[in-house]
């Protein structure tokens, strides 16, 4: 709540931020493909990593810059998500869950999958 509801509160940022920096392997401030198909390492890791950079990635440079992470995830809490529910979904990916689209998210290009839409597989 307060006046800054649509920013992300300092601990969520926090957590942003530590997700960014486990998936940043080689610490060079961005993230590639290579990196998160390493983060994810299973059968969805190219899944993931595709939807992952669909949402992302705004320039479209095949880098996630620290800037564009912040950014998607504040995004995210402007389109009406908790800090709560985000916390939550950046703890899912910790524990090497799959890349979620979020309803009612911009689409920056490529089309997005329903947030709770588990059926994953039946993407091509």
């Amino acid at each position: 709540g307060g006046k800054n509801s649509k920013k992300l509160s300092q601990k969520c940022q926090d957590k942003v931020i530590a997700v960014f920096d486990i998936m940043d392997t080689d610490k060079s401030k961005s993230i590639d493909k290579e990196e998160t198909l390493k983060f994810w390492q299973s059968n969805y890791a190219k899944l993931n990593t595709n939807a992952l950079f669909d949402s992302v990635d705004k320039n479209n440079d095949g880098e996630i810059q620290l800037d564009e992470w912040i950014e998607f995830w504040q995004m995210v809490k402007a389109s009406g998500y908790s800090d709560e529910e985000i916390e939550e979904e950046l703890d899912n990916l910790l524990e090497g869950g799959s890349w979620v689209q979020f309803d009612n998210m911009p689409k920056i290009h490529g089309k997005g999958v329903k947030k709770g839409d588990q059926n994953i597989c039946s993407l091509n």
